[in-house]
């Protein structure tokens, strides 16, 4: 019994620990968006005595005051909106192929199956810096570079063969007599994919759409080097641009904790919009799968 306790004990100390741990950067984070600058430098652990949203306005370009580096607050809002517009057909997409592709490797045999997987676990294993030359310069040969199409098209490069091993090992283990049922019963492999296995499935494939915008939305080389300093800036060379490790003479805590709220707000919103389904996230037993 007194072991039982001491495990207890140790496991809630344990959460408690990882919670705080988590949990009280972002407060500290969020606090600091709304203190002035005069505010901060005496402390975090005051009270805010008029608490402000001059940075939030300044971010997306409605403050009379402009912040340092010539602007660069007002990409931070622009920032925004061009990595929803790169982030969202990143994950559909992606998410989409990834889906079919999992279906297929996870369910069936087929010729050169091991050499295609063996192909997707090969791009996972190049550094990004190692291609980053090459997609630059294939890029800027079509006129894609400083344009959302070339990063798109960069992440889901990325994206699909990680999506694609996740999604074929969740395929492989739900059960497949209810799959068998659905074909005796007259339908189609594709009525059966979109009518049976995707609803089975939508636990994983939430996950995985949760993946891929979160790798698009975070993303920062290739960002910088096929759309940084252009219109299509995404927010995270942006958010470098006023990083209080890069401003030069004055530190924009107080910004850069507004901003960098910010761009938790869409990975958060997602999150909560797929909560339902992550929640029914779980292991079942494997099943052998021939075809």
């Amino acid at each position: 019994m007194k072991r039982d306790a001491n495990l207890k004990l140790f496991v809630a100390l344990s959460v408690l620990f990882v919670f705080l741990w988590t949990i009280v950067p972002f407060f500290w984070m969020l606090w600091a968006s709304f203190m002035t600058d005069s505010e901060l430098s005496t402390g975090i652990v005051q009270g805010i005595d008029d608490p402000t949203l001059d940075h939030y306005n300044r971010i997306f370009g409605h403050a009379d005051e402009e912040a340092i580096h010539g602007g660069q607050t007002k990409l931070i809002g622009q920032g925004f909106l061009n990595s929803l517009l790169v982030s969202l057909p990143v994950a559909i997409i992606g998410t989409a192929i990834a889906t079919l592709a999992g279906y297929a490797f996870g369910r069936f045999n087929f010729p050169a199956k091991t050499g295609l997987l063996f192909g997707l676990l090969l791009t996972r294993v190049l550094p990004p810096v190692a291609i980053l030359i090459p997609y630059f310069t294939m890029f800027r040969t079509v006129g894609l570079v400083g344009d959302p199409g070339g990063l798109i098209l960069t992440y889901l490069t990325g994206i699909i063969p990680l999506l694609s091993w996740v999604l074929m090992g969740y395929f492989a283990t739900l059960p497949l007599e209810v799959e068998r049922a659905a074909r005796i019963d007259g339908c189609s492999r594709l009525k059966v994919l979109w009518y049976v296995i995707i609803p089975m499935a939508a636990p994983g494939i939430s996950a995985a759409f949760i993946i891929a915008f979160l790798f698009a939305w975070n993303e920062l080389l290739f960002g910088i080097i096929l759309v940084g300093g252009t219109k299509w800036q995404t927010l995270s060379p942006a958010l470098l641009a006023i990083s209080p490790l890069t401003a030069v003479g004055y530190s924009p805590i107080a910004l850069f904790s507004a901003a960098s709220a910010l761009s938790i707000a869409p990975p958060l919103i997602l999150a909560l919009i797929f909560q339902r389904y992550i929640t029914r996230l779980n292991i079942v037993d494997p099943v052998t799968v021939r075809e």
